[in-house]
């Protein structure tokens, strides 16, 4: 008879690995209202992600912009984080006291610095941005 909880650390995994692809498919179909330009269709540019992230509190769709903008990198850094606890290599490390705006802040300053990044792919920028800030050490 198998102890209960014997298979936990199983368990736990593929909870976290649920709740990541859960993530994943809730930032993608947040997404789904405007469409990709065709050469866009692959992945999510920097240039996209700076776009809702960029939008002011007088624009007519700032909360859905925003909310976007931090879904996408929430979603990026919880996956990253996910990665991580799982063995995969340290890139980001958080510091216990940010919060998901100071993750937001700093890949929107990333984003203002680097407009040359901006064409690549946003989960990249996002863990350069991260890993930038919240270095592993």
């Amino acid at each position: 008879m198998r102890r209960r909880g014997a298979s936990r650390g199983v368990g736990e995994a593929a909870m976290v690995w649920r709740s990541v692809v859960l993530a994943a498919l809730v930032s993608v179909s947040s997404f789904a209202a405007a469409p990709a330009p065709a050469a866009d269709l692959e992945f999510f540019t920097g240039e996209s992600l700076y776009a809702q992230c960029s939008a002011k509190p007088t624009d007519a769709d700032f909360a859905v912009r925003q909310a976007r903008c931090s879904g996408y990198v929430l979603g990026v850094s919880d996956a990253q984080q996910a990665v991580q606890g799982a063995g995969g290599a340290g890139r980001v490390c958080i510091s216990p006291t940010a919060g998901s705006p100071q993750l937001v802040e700093a890949v929107v300053a990333f984003l203002e610095g680097h407009a040359d990044k901006r064409p690549l792919a946003a989960q990249d920028l996002v863990l350069e941005a991260l890993s930038a800030q919240y270095p592993c050490k």
